[in-house]
């Protein structure tokens, strides 16, 4: 694994376990990030720096690519036929210099098969002949997979008869951009022109710009094909572009993948726009479920409020006072909070996770954030209620309601002392003229009229003091709906405190 793509790995790893644990990405993302290919074929050989060149023979059942292998090595290297070993196992001709690493746990030693030459012209080429792709054999199928991506160079082997196998196209067009690729017509014996045409143009249609296609007879060199041009190819690219050049190939495949995993898991934080349209979506569903919360809250509220009609005095006073010290207030959790109420709470964490959804945003932080937020939602519910309720009977009515009792009160002694002082005022001013002969003494009519006018500057104050009297009943509904509408509005304003912390990123490391 090159050192570049090692860093890049490592960073994108580190902040997906970061992320994972914030709650950001699930399990399956890891996943992946694991999924990447990381295997190149530097790992190999114990020195990487100076190793060779690998290429691989890639093809179906029959198309000779023993017989390729062979030809190209100068010697049988692989044996021919249906049957051959090379069929359900892998051969690697290689020269006698270079020292392989420990083959990875997934290549089986029982199917790997290493040959040995001292040719120093083929010193900087590593021949790979991998198992047919197309073997009803899935254990080989899976082998293929394996050893691919220590592949710098694919030759894809195919004959006249099987250039358009299924199978062998699904494996070109998903690692079309991870290597070198060179493609061999085998059995050019049996083949045409118009065979090679039609398949450049399927590879073209593939995604491949300008592909070499070349040929090659299994009986040897008749000198009608084009087996020096495969040599040629390779050693060419070899000589101009270098091992270092190749390997950049595989390199930056691996990168795209990292790159595009990356650019995968941002959405899941979703842009400032996209997260602009989620909160608003959310809140306005938030606030629907509300509101049917508060709504709810309306026979519970006459339930409680109906408790207090008993503690009502009567119009002459007989009974408790209006809001007396030390009442003794109901259970509110009971009545007001019901396994409805908190179905509405877990209403709006699921509806969470729709909008979240939706959206394109991952629902880990949100419907953690959410739902944190909304955790002790009884409690603040029967908080307020509980304050509201208080407030209400230690100062039952309106406000207005309170200032005109008021005055109704005062004007019960006022008026009265008004009326006894004119009274009192009149009888004597009578009194001192009837003594000097300048009127009569007052009578009873004065004295009956006197106590009439004392009695009703009393009694008119007095009746508009007790009809301006509040209910208990009456304040304690008020309460009730004041302290509910308060818990509504810290319900909201947690919520969004939420999508504030929920919109909290961490930085995410670029690629390249």
């Amino acid at each position: 694994m090159s050192h570049e793509f090692q860093r890049a790995y490592a960073a994108l790893a580190q902040w997906v376990d970061t992320a994972l644990d914030q709650g950001w990405l699930t399990e399956t993302d890891r996943k992946s990030l694991h999924k990447i290919e990381r295997a190149t074929a530097d790992d190999l050989f114990v020195t990487a720096n100076a190793r060779p060149l690998v290429i691989g023979l890639f093809g179906g059942t029959g198309v000779g690519k023993s017989s390729l292998l062979n030809r190209l090595a100068g010697e049988s290297i692989a044996e021919v036929g249906v049957e051959r070993p090379t069929s359900r196992e892998v051969t690697l001709y290689l020269h006698e210099s270079h020292a392989l690493a420990s083959l990875p746990k997934e290549f089986p030693v029982s199917k790997t098969r290493i040959a040995h030459h001292r040719d120093d012209s083929k010193r900087d080429v590593v021949w790979i002949d991998m198992p047919d792709f197309d073997s009803t054999e899935t254990a080989n199928r899976k082998l293929v997979f394996a050893w691919l991506p220590y592949m710098d160079w694919v030759i894809y082997v195919v004959s006249p008869e099987r250039y358009r196998d299924d199978a062998g196209w699904q494996i070109v067009r998903q690692r079309g951009h991870r290597h070198r690729w060179l493609f061999v017509m085998n059995h050019w014996d049996v083949g045409t022109e118009e065979q090679v045409e039609e398949f450049v143009a399927d590879l073209k249609h593939a995604g491949f710009d300008v592909p070499r296609v070349l040929t090659s007879s299994c009986i040897g060199d008749t000198g009608l094909d084009e087996f020096d041009r495969i040599e040629q190819t390779i050693r060419e690219a070899i000589d101009s572009h270098g091992l270092a050049e190749l390997k950049r190939i595989g390199m930056w495949a691996r990168l795209r993948d990292l790159e595009q995993l990356r650019a995968t898991l941002k959405t899941r934080f979703g842009d400032d726009k996209t997260w602009r349209r989620f909160v608003h979506a959310h809140r306005v569903h938030a606030q629907q479920i509300l509101t049917k919360l508060r709504d709810s809250m309306r026979w519970p509220i006459e339930t409680i409020a109906n408790r207090f009609r008993d503690r009502e005095r009567g119009w002459f006073g007989t009974g408790r006072s209006v809001a007396p010290d030390g009442i003794e207030l109901p259970d509110l959790r009971s009545p007001l909070w019901s396994a409805q109420s908190q179905h509405y709470v877990d209403d709006i964490v699921s509806q969470a996770v729709i909008d979240t959804e939706v959206h394109g945003i991952a629902t880990g932080v949100v419907q953690r954030s959410i739902q944190s937020s909304l955790a002790a939602a009884d409690d603040t519910m029967i908080g307020a209620a509980t304050r509201g309720l208080e407030q209400a009977l230690s100062n039952p009515g309106t406000p207005a309601m309170r200032t005109l009792r008021a005055l109704a009160r005062w004007s019960m002694y006022l008026l009265p002392l008004a009326a006894t002082a004119w009274t009192a005022y009149n009888v004597v001013s009578r009194y001192q003229r009837a003594l000097v002969g300048g009127g009569d003494f007052l009578g009873g009519d004065f004295a009956i009229h006197s106590l009439l006018l004392i009695f009703f500057a009393w009694l008119a104050p007095f009746a508009i003091y007790r009809l301006l009297k509040p209910s208990l009943r009456a304040s304690a509904r008020r309460g009730l709906i004041s302290g509910i509408d308060e818990a509504i509005g810290m319900l909201s304003d947690r919520l969004e405190q939420a999508y504030d912390r929920s919109n909290a990123t961490i930085w995410l490391p670029r690629v390249y």
